[in-house]
């Protein structure tokens, strides 16, 4: 009974204001716009001087978080004494709201969810504002990009295409993220095939070799190269290198380019598909009979009833 009478409470409340409209109500209700307005100017200023004071500390994503507490927390103080101002009762508004509150959690279970997981997500930290991401779907799409924006229902993406990409929390939760830009520095990986006749250790050395003359090429970690399978008419090879996180890109083309260079100055092979004709010599030359046998109108086989 005290929840039924709630929503009557503020349609009479409404009523009140909307009905005895007079000049010391419009005076109220523009004293409560000024200070809604006031409140929004204020509430920004101090979230901007707080970033740019204490916050230089934190960084992109915990400066994102901090600063739309602060201005949210003193607008809605500001917005609370503009209705106050307005002759609105908040107490029955509080109690709306609540009960709202209810129904839309009930009617939105999807939505409750990614707010839910936003909430884990800004508390792990496993990744911030400015981070590459790396997320594989359930159908195994693979989305890649620059980490834009952290809210409550989404996390949004940019790719390198430019494209604006948004997720839900809860798929994040789900599924396995991969942070690139947590380390300053990355692994390349490349794979390799050599033919079987080449000498492995020569190949290695020659490898070895391209890593050390360019530059953007760390030496610690050092570059290792490893057998990895006998393929059927190859030797699988792994060539892998390290490199500074904002370099992986330009590595990981220019090292093609220098490994194909260093296998053509040392003449090392690459096996690749070939076809050809072998040409076997006929025990007797063939006869036209041999060449289409359905040439000769007789040969041919047709259905009873067929002329």
């Amino acid at each position: 009974m005290a929840n039924s009478s709630i929503p009557a409470e503020v349609t009479s409340s409404l009523k009140g204001v909307f009905t005895n409209i007079n000049t010391d109500r419009l005076t109220e209700i523009a004293v409560a716009v000024v200070l809604c307005f006031i409140g929004f100017l204020i509430a920004r200023f101090f979230s901007n001087a707080f970033i740019r004071t204490i916050g230089v500390r934190f960084n992109a994503h915990q400066q994102m978080v901090w600063r739309r507490g602060i201005f949210y927390f003193i607008f809605l103080l500001f917005v609370m004494a503009s209705l106050k101002e307005a002759g609105f009762k908040l107490s029955v508004f509080l109690g709306a709201a609540g009960i709202l509150t209810v129904a839309l959690g009930f009617a939105s279970q999807t939505s409750a969810s990614n707010l839910i997981s936003g909430i884990f997500l800004i508390g792990e930290g496993s990744f911030e504002v400015g981070d590459t991401i790396q997320i594989t779907l359930i159908r195994g799409h693979t989305i890649e990009g620059e980490v834009i924006s952290i809210d409550l229902l989404s996390v949004k993406l940019l790719t390198q295409d430019n494209i604006y990409v948004r997720l839900p929390n809860e798929q994040l939760i789900r599924a396995p993220v991969h942070n690139l830009s947590k380390f300053p520095i990355r692994r390349i990986p490349i794979t390799l095939a050599i033919n079987f006749h080449e000498d492995i250790i020569k190949v290695r050395e020659v490898l070895l070799d391209v890593a050390s003359k360019y530059p953007l090429v760390l030496a610690d970690p050092k570059p290792a190269v490893t057998v990895t399978a006998f393929r059927e008419s190859s030797i699988e090879l792994l060539f892998a290198i390290w490199c500074q996180r904002e370099n992986f890109l330009k590595v990981r083309d220019e090292m093609q380019e220098r490994i194909r260079n260093g296998f053509l100055e040392n003449q090392i092979e690459i096996p690749v598909p070939k076809m050809g004709f072998v040409d076997h010599p006929l025990a007797r030359p063939l006869e036209n009979e041999d060449i289409d046998q359905y040439a000769n109108e007789k040969e041919l086989k047709r259905e009873p009833g067929l002329k």
